[in-house]
């Protein structure tokens, strides 16, 4: 039987998907903590360039803020550019969300969702809804996994074609940087 995750609530039905996951030796709390704690130093560099030239044009326009803080956690990073805590479950799961037109150059309109709530309940078209976790699972013998899965789900047909578009040109680096991140995570909670 499959595992249930708190993910499965937010976005059970999707359009596209892509899961990455790495064995960590640590337990599941020196993995949660490394996966919570990450700052963007610990990351690769090419993290921080593959992300920046996504960014670029919305940077250009005024739309995104020309620094982002070193000081804090990746997630908290996360969360200030717009993605939203959605449920953590301690030492195992945390999901996250965001709506948006990712498709667009400058990333489009932001329909301003906030809560949990607002999040499932959201359907306006012209949107796609993006929910993804870091889950980790003890397999035992002092090892990890840790894995993230990222689910979208264009809430019009047409939205569809337009993100579907978007999403082969940006599949291989989204994942690329998931792997990355991942691996941070590993080399942290194996350093603890």
């Amino acid at each position: 039987m499959k595992n249930e995750m708190l993910l499965d609530k937010y976005l059970p039905v999707y359009d596209f998907n892509e899961v990455h996951a790495v064995v960590i030796k640590a337990s599941p709390e020196k993995a949660f903590a490394a996966l919570k704690e990450l700052r963007p130093a610990e990351l690769s560099p090419l993290v921080h360039w593959m992300t920046s030239l996504r960014e670029l044009p919305a940077r250009l326009t005024g739309k995104l803020s020309p620094q982002k803080r070193v000081d804090q956690p990746f997630l908290k990073q996360l969360y200030e550019e717009g993605f939203i805590p959605l449920e953590e479950a301690p030492d195992r799961e945390i999901v996250f969300g965001l709506i948006g037109q990712f498709w667009e150059l400058t990333g489009g309109q932001s329909p301003g969702i906030a809560s949990p709530q607002e999040f499932l309940a959201f359907d306006q078209p012209d949107y796609a809804k993006v929910a993804a976790n870091l889950v980790v699972t003890d397999l035992g013998n002092g090892t990890v996994r840790c894995s993230t899965e990222t689910r979208i789900q264009a809430t019009h047909p047409e939205t569809l074609k337009k993100f579907a578009f978007y999403w082969r040109l940006i599949s291989l680096g989204s994942g690329f940087i998931r792997i990355l991140w991942l691996r941070a995570i590993q080399r942290k909670a194996e350093r603890r």
